[in-house]
């Protein structure tokens, strides 16, 4: 995969200010220069201007003494891809182009521009934007934002690429606030030349970028967004991602905002799982996110979440906010309990999450000590632990906190039971200690999962989207031989072939059409279950017959008479999307799909495990288990379904575009899975 370096952005050593005047964003660039201390060159460019700010100013890139490396144009859209052209003609390696108007509404003047701009990066322009607002590089103090707060970013180990320019600004102060700081940071804009993929690409090769965070509307190479996550995976850089367009109203204002394509949604979680990417769910989490992960700490294999507090309201809060998240906390060892017993009132509960009561916030040791213990547990793979940052002149001792973390390599939190305001005692107390302080206890428990998640995926690595050796023959032939068992049927042409095939099957059979273009049979009215003589099944067959003479358009060439199969109805599906490739879904099947609407995908291939961490997401899996007086389902045969049904869809994509079992009936634990209704769209 092909990615764009973006170094003449990033460590520009000359920049050329086009449009530089006494005001607007040219002087607040400028000055955010002299404020960061750049060591850049610096050329303000105007043909109506001989001084601005005191220097000198150009009237062309032709009158510039020396090849530049970056051109920040701050000029209206017309004139940005003449200015641009000159620029290249004499030397210009990159440009931020900071004005709108190339094409984001459709206009046809602003299509010829962006035409004209892509000309440009075709012949090796770099470009960032356009309708962007620029970029950071703390410790080059190249801030080219144009606005004072972001002057004082820190640098850090936080790279930062945003497909939006006001959120740029307002993210940055609030990660600053909690501690962060950054590596390099850019504001991608509508993405003409330079994209989201190509600034990942960057911050996985930059030695001072441990954690990457982005926020996106739409993804414009999807294999190249891959390709860049799946570097940031192998090199144990987490991706922390925020993307809009969840609803269709906010898939059709990223549409309009930008000209790039939102998905479905569903699918791009598919890929968030894939390629271990974190996908926050505000600006805000993805600070607490980018805090606990840029530790470097990844929990080991086969351990869970423990908690450690002091406030039985803030246990009642962990154990909501775990159920609403999914998560369940580990237990405690039994040696874990006994050590526990002497230091906690003997009133207090060793379980999950402990509360070690109201007395024991002050008495730091004691607290430590007991954190330390649980830390110790082999079930406890991340601990999260109850802190408050001091603020103001309070004057707390951080060296608890420090020896915890110094004492055990698992990933330690902190967690506030409520955010606070905080200032610089705060950050200097958060270095001091070692330890990320997250605020809220739910936030704390969607962090605590999501690590777990990251770390389970790096082990795993990324499974090679690769297409298995072709199966010859029939559809049905080949649902077999990837392990799908089909009830016994027949195919009739007349009401009386139908009886005799139901004869032979035996009763109760069910009678479908057999037709092409019948996407969902039941709402064509074509079919009848649980038949249970001839005399019905013909009747039935004379019905739906009838029914197909008047829809022609069915492509009906006569009935299906099947063995009925009684169970849980599930549904398996494969497809290709059109920007990520094959998918599988599997869920909560039949009639009522769309109404159920529970269902898991996953990028192909897949694998039992995948499988099963499917099954085990939805809503609905307590249907697999045993309810109600009735016996489990067999998981197993579903998940092996949904292996087979994802490696017979590899092998024929794209001849067909979409395969779908609903349902595929699940019989008791044991007697296996029956595809009874599968459906296929041609493909190319």
């Amino acid at each position: 995969m092909s990615f764009r370096p973006v170094d003449a952005i990033f460590h520009a050593r000359s920049l050329a200010l086009v449009g530089a005047s006494e005001n607007g964003w040219t002087a607040t660039i400028f000055r955010n220069l002299q404020a960061r201390g750049a060591t850049a060159a610096i050329y303000p460019v105007n043909p109506r201007r001989e001084r601005v700010w005191g220097e000198r100013c150009y009237p062309s890139f032709a009158a510039i003494p020396a090849p530049v490396d970056l051109a920040l144009t701050i000029v209206p859209a017309p004139a940005v891809p003449a200015a641009l052209r000159e620029g290249l003609d004499h030397g210009l390696r990159a440009a931020i182009v900071y004005a709108a108007g190339f094409g984001e509404g459709g206009d046809a003047a602003g299509e010829a521009r962006a035409a004209e701009l892509r000309a440009l990066a075709a012949a090796g322009l770099r470009l960032c934007g356009p309708n962007c607002m620029g970029t950071l590089s703390p410790r080059e103090g190249l801030v080219l934002y144009p606005s004072a707060r972001v002057r004082d970013v820190p640098p850090g180990d936080v790279g930062l690429a945003m497909q939006s320019g006001g959120l740029f600004q307002y993210w940055l102060q609030y990660a600053v606030s909690r501690g962060l700081g950054v590596s390099y940071a850019a504001s991608v804009g509508n993405e003409l030349a330079l994209d989201v993929a190509d600034y990942i690409n960057f911050f996985v090769s930059d030695e001072h970028t441990r954690v990457i965070c982005c926020f996106i509307e739409g993804v414009r190479r999807p294999d190249a967004f891959v390709a860049a996550a799946a570097a940031a995976l192998a090199a144990r850089k987490p991706i922390v991602l925020v993307k809009s367009g969840r609803s269709e109203p906010a898939r059709s204002a990223v549409q309009s905002h930008t000209g790039s394509l939102a998905g479905d949604d569903r699918v791009f979680d598919a890929v968030c799982e894939r390629y271990g990417i974190v996908r926050a769910t505000t600006l805000d989490e993805m600070v607490e996110h980018a805090l606990v992960l840029r530790t470097g700490r990844l929990p080991a294999a086969g351990g869970g979440v423990m908690t450690v507090g002091y406030s039985g309201a803030a246990r009642g809060l962990l154990l909501d906010a775990a159920a609403d998240a999914g998560v369940t906390f580990a237990p405690l060892a039994s040696a874990t309990r006994d050590a526990l017993a002497p230091l906690l009132d003997p009133a207090a509960e060793l379980a999950m999450p402990v509360d070690c009561g109201a007395g024991i916030a002050v008495a730091h040791q004691q607290f430590a000590e007991v954190c330390g213990i649980v830390a110790n547990d082999p079930n406890c793979a991340v601990l999260a632990l109850q802190g408050q940052l001091p603020i103001g002149h309070e004057q707390l001792d951080p060296q608890w906190f420090r020896a915890l973390a110094a004492a055990t390599d698992k990933p330690l939190i902190a967690y506030a039971r409520v955010a606070q305001s905080l200032d610089e005692t705060s950050r200097a107390f958060q270095t001091a200690s070692g330890i990320p302080f997250v605020q809220g206890v739910p936030q704390t428990v969607r962090v605590a999962r999501e690590l777990m998640r990251y770390a389970e995926r790096a082990r795993r690595g990324i499974p090679p989207a690769t297409r298995g050796a072709r199966t010859h023959g029939s559809l049905d032939d080949a649902l077999r031989a990837h392990g799908i068992e089909l009830p016994q049927a027949g195919v009739a042409a007349s009401p009386a072939e139908a009886g005799a095939a139901a004869d032979a099957i035996g009763y109760p059979v069910a009678v479908k059409l057999h037709a092409t273009g019948a996407l969902h049979k039941t709402e064509a009215g074509g079919v009848r279950l649980g038949l249970g003589d001839r005399a019905a099944v013909e009747r039935a067959a004379a019905e739906l017959l009838a029914i197909a003479a008047e829809q022609p358009d069915l492509g009906c060439d006569g009935v299906l008479v099947q063995a009925m199969v009684a169970g849980l109805e599930m549904i398996v599906g494969a497809r290709l999307d059109p920007q990520f490739g094959p998918v599988i879904l599997a869920g909560i099947g039949g009639v009522f799909v769309e109404a159920y609407d529970d269902v898991a995908l996953r990028l192909l291939p897949v694998d039992l495990a995948d499988a099963h961490a499917m099954l085990a997401s939805l809503r609905g899996r307590a249907l697999l288990g045993a309810i109600r007086g009735r016996p489990p389902r067999d998981v197993d045969a579903v998940a092996a379904a949904i292996v087979g049904i994802g490696d017979l869809f590899l092998e024929r994509a794209p001849a067909i575009a979409d395969l779908e079992i609903n349902p595929l009936i699940v019989r008791a634990a044991g007697e296996g899975a029956c595809a009874v209704d599968v459906r296929t769209v041609e493909g190319s």
